[in-house]
């Protein structure tokens, strides 16, 4: 339902947008990985690359990071998996992510923001040391922690698109609602 919604969104600005200048509306692409359980619109087609993540406690976790980066800015999307957890979401993980993205800049907004009953997050804006808009989000389900973040020029419409439209799937490919 949501990644329709987003569609449909999508279409209707671009259309709007179209006839009053076409040439200064980027093309919208959604980009769905099941496998990882996310979709979102990136500006253009992502590149994947294995990262370690660090935890609170210090210990390294391999993570996978779908990124797209030009001069005008950077869009990324982290998966990181605690298959050995008891329980499907922690707080406290969410937490430490939320507090690292805090530590980049100047904090424009912050809120915990939760993307459906049992699932925490959090959502900031962060004006960055270079005069970027860092716009993030921080989610766990299902023992998968999600951090989005788009980094470009204050007001970037591309970047706000990017943070809105994270979709979450659960282990089946259906969107989590």
């Amino acid at each position: 339902m949501r990644v329709a919604l987003l569609i449909a969104a999508a279409v209707v600005l671009n259309l709007g947008c179209a006839a009053v200048a076409q040439d200064e509306q980027p093309p919208t692409r959604l980009y769905m990985n099941k496998e990882h359980r996310f979709g979102v619109i990136f500006p253009a087609a992502p590149m994947t690359k294995e990262i370690m993540y660090t935890t609170r406690t210090g210990a390294s976790v391999p993570a996978r990071e779908f990124f797209h980066e030009t001069d005008k800015g950077r869009y990324a999307v982290t998966i990181i998996t605690f298959p050995q957890l008891r329980r499907t979401a922690d707080a406290g993980i969410v937490e430490h992510a939320a507090e690292n993205i805090r530590k980049r800049g100047d904090i424009l907004y912050q809120a915990r923001a939760t993307y459906d009953w049992g699932i925490p997050g959090r959502q900031l804006n962060i004006k960055e040391p270079n005069g970027r808009q860092l716009r993030a989000s921080v989610y766990m389900y299902d023992r998968h922690l999600v951090i989005t973040e788009a980094s470009a020029e204050m007001g970037n419409f591309e970047a706000l698109q990017f943070e809105q439209s994270i979709t979450l799937f659960d282990r089946n490919g259906v969107e989590v609602d």
